[in-house]
């Protein structure tokens, strides 16, 4: 399908960093096709690129399956060093495990949760290092559709597997050095998705019925009613 005008393929995604069964690979399917489609503006960074939403489906299988169920497939983790590094950081934080448990097997509600925490964080990670060339041109492939050839990164090159080495260790140091910043990032983001949670109850109950998904068609308008109220600042967005 077309996104930000690139033929994607969803069924050709990144490798999964989790153990994950054809019945779960081929239920992310049917959830992420229908929340492409909203062409959610305010989410554009988690959902732009092959990268960025195959980041999209760790979270939402760690979400979806709960912190006891999670197994990391070793080979892919080394495989995507940048995605495995983000992915580890984010999962092992006190605000994620309450996450996990407010999600967990609730597939539509565990991939809105997914989607805005990516947003988030490649955000944060996005402006911590843009006057960074090196590490930048590593992470660029997150979300950067231009970018985006599947080959390459099968299979990295010498020169993207040591920018990719290098966007790692930059990525841990600056979030070790960071980290009550870091940690204020994922309260927002636990705040942020807890308040919409609690849109959503509001509505099941005035509507009694509700479509699967259906909240995603207002994560914008929530977005910015949310930001004018808690985080007003002189940038035209929070999320970007």
């Amino acid at each position: 399908m077309l996104i930000n005008g690139i033929e994607i393929d969803l069924e050709k995604l990144e490798k999964p960093l989790l153990l994950v069964s054809e019945d779960e690979e081929f239920l992310f399917q049917q959830l992420i096709q229908p929340t492409l489609e909203y062409e959610l503006i305010q989410c554009q960074l988690a959902l732009s690129t092959r990268k960025s939403i195959s980041l999209v489906r760790d979270f939402w299988l760690a979400l979806y399956k709960g912190q006891e169920k999670l197994y990391i497939n070793s080979g892919h983790a080394l495989l995507y060093p940048i995605r495995s590094i983000i992915f580890e950081l984010v999962t092992q934080a006190e605000y994620f495990k309450r996450l996990s448990k407010k999600s967990f097997e609730d597939e539509c509600l565990s991939l809105i949760y997914a989607v805005v925490l990516v947003q988030f964080v490649l955000r944060w990670i996005k402006e911590r290092f843009s006057d960074n060339k090196e590490v930048n041109e590593a992470l660029k492939l997150l979300y950067r559709t231009t970018d985006d050839n599947e080959d390459d990164q099968t299979f990295p090159s010498r020169e993207q597997s040591i920018g990719q080495a290098i966007a790692v260790k930059a990525i841990r140091f600056e979030v070790r050095e960071n980290s009550q910043e870091f940690a204020s990032l994922l309260y927002q983001t636990y705040d942020f998705l807890h308040y919409l949670h609690d849109i959503e109850k509001e509505k099941e109950k005035e509507q009694k019925e509700t479509t699967k998904l259906s909240s995603m068609r207002n994560v914008e308008d929530v977005l910015n009613r949310f930001y004018n109220k808690r985080y007003t600042t002189n940038k035209a967005t929070f999320t970007g």
